[in-house]
């Protein structure tokens, strides 16, 4: 449930309340002829104070008489709802279709709807969505800009990075934010806009002055049902979009190149196999960085980046696209993007001194997961060794072709768990995993996390590579004691890191840097 106060500290005046459900729903209904002006508005029916606007979300429908009688009774000034409810008349009714859109709107109207003061920037798509926002950040401080980052790594508020549990804010939330990004001086603002913020309404209240769509594949499905309906989500963006706001589109990617004759806005697509408006030519990869030429118009220009893959480079171009829709010079943009040297837990490189290559990737999807293994078989003159965590967001029908993908790559495969412990649904997707690998006899199980990263650390010789993929991007302090023989089993679950305990592990075992 959500709540969202305008408070007498705050300066910011009672909000009409008619004024602003009529810019979501044309056609109000309502109990009342005058106007409401609102001064604060909850979800929560238990939770509301007297004067709060009530609105009863579609999940409450099952309930919705007992909810808004409950609402009524703590002291509600209105209610919105999208039907009527008997015996409901001792307040202000208004029936709207989308009562999770209204609710956002007056909770940008409480903070003078922020977005309006700074350059909106939304980045969708089913993965690349957190390297990019990094990367356009990087390219727009160059270019001498305040930039605010909203995403599934934190928020940075212009001042400080603040940790999240959860990416996709609530509308109430995401107006706090971007009006503490207006009061520390930002001028742009970054979002990352999941399939689940789009379907909600989170974002309504914000008008995006350009959208990036990364890639559109298959994700979610839990949550949104089918494929196809993934996919319309995604699209749904859009409907946020300033009316000249600039879209930008990977065009290799075959649902994005197929949606653009749907795509109503000036559109810049990038692309490396298909010809674009940005195009790129990889020039040389090392373990360590990656040359490319990035090429726009009659523009072409050199980057040399630390984070290396194909998947970066869409990113990088991603973000070179959206430098040029907004005038910035190629030159800056490339310096802009190559100040970001690493991003947490993609494809990042973790360097101890030892002879070997270790890479962390919090890769999901099929797609996400064979690029990496693809990129770091590249790399690599040795053996590629493969940590593979195993989660309940692998898609279950893709987990045969998984395991073809790992057995096809990798020279040693050891499964684990994402939560370093393993429970009867982990084994049967194991099961299911190793059945794919061309040699099953030859993958590990080891179900202590902690444990399959250290076996195939210390199997690691000059010239291998150790890719791991799960949970690099788990936020705790550095300064956390991360030595698991001292946590409880539950403390270790919350608490592990792949990232510190690979550097502990190298740091302490120093026989593995001998060549």
């Amino acid at each position: 449930m959500h709540n969202c106060y305008c408070t007498c500290c705050n300066g910011v005046e009672p909000v009409s309340l008619n004024k602003v459900l009529k810019a979501v729903c044309k056609k109000l209904q309502t109990s009342f002829a005058s106007d409401v002006l609102a001064k604060s508005c909850t979800t929560d029916a238990e939770a509301v104070r007297p004067g709060d606007i009530f609105f009863a979300l579609p999940e409450q429908d099952d309930e919705l008489d007992e909810v808004v009688g409950l609402a009524i009774h703590h002291g509600c000034s209105a209610v919105v709802a999208n039907r009527f409810v008997d015996g409901a008349n001792s307040v202000p009714f208004f029936i709207i279709p989308n009562v999770l859109e209204g609710f956002a709107q007056l909770c940008h109207a409480f903070c003078d709807y922020p977005a309006r003061s700074l350059k909106m920037i939304a980045i969708t798509g089913t993965s690349g969505k957190t390297s990019t926002s990094y990367l356009i950040a990087g390219v727009l401080a160059e270019a001498g800009y305040q930039v605010g980052l909203i995403g599934s790594l934190g928020i940075f508020d212009g001042h400080f990075l603040n940790q999240t549990n959860n990416a996709d804010l609530t509308p109430d939330q995401l107006a706090t934010w971007l009006n503490i990004m207006v009061m520390n001086g930002c001028t742009h603002v970054i979002i990352e806009a999941s399939s689940k913020s789009i379907a909600q309404s989170y974002l309504a209240g914000i008008n995006f002055d350009a959208i990036c769509v990364t890639n559109i594949r298959r994700d979610h499905i839990d949550f949104h049902g089918t494929v196809e309906q993934y996919r319309r989500t995604k699209l749904g963006i859009f409907k946020y979009a300033r009316k000249k706001a600039l879209a930008i589109c990977n065009v290799d990617d075959k649902i994005t190149g197929a949606i653009l004759p749907l795509i109503d806005q000036p559109l810049l697509s990038i692309g490396i196999r298909n010809s674009a408006e940005v195009n790129s030519t990889l020039v040389e990869r090392f373990p360590n960085e990656q040359t490319f030429i990035v090429t726009a118009g009659t523009t072409a220009v050199p980057f040399c980046t630390k984070i290396i893959g194909d998947e970066h480079i869409y990113n990088c171009m991603m973000a070179t696209a959206l430098g040029i829709g907004f005038d910035i010079d190629m030159k800056v943009v490339a310096r802009g993007i190559e100040r970001v040297e690493s991003v947490p837990a993609r494809m990042e490189r973790i360097e101890c001194g030892q002879s070997f290559n270790v890479f962390i990737d919090s890769a999901r999807t099929n797609d996400s997961i064979t690029a990496a293994l693809r990129t770091t078989k590249e790399i690599t003159t040795g053996k590629l060794i493969c940590v593979f965590a195993v989660a309940e967001y692998h898609d279950p029908s893709k987990r045969m072709q998984l395991g073809k993908s790992l057995g096809v790559a990798a020279n040693s495969i050891i499964l684990t768990s994402a939560e370093n412990q393993i429970d009867s649904n982990s084994i049967n997707a194991i099961c299911e995993i190793k059945k794919g690998c061309n040699n099953p006899n030859e993958v590990q199980i080891i179900p202590n996390r902690a444990e399959a990263i250290a076996w195939a650390l210390s199997e690691a010789k000059s010239g291998d590579t150790v890719l791991i993929f799960g949970r690099g991007e788990t936020n705790y302090s550095q300064n956390d004691d991360f030595d698991l023989n001292k946590k409880t089993e539950q403390q270790k679950i919350q608490s592990f890191c792949d990232r510190y305990f690979t550097r502990q592990w190298l740091y302490e075992n120093q026989t593995c840097m001998v060549n």
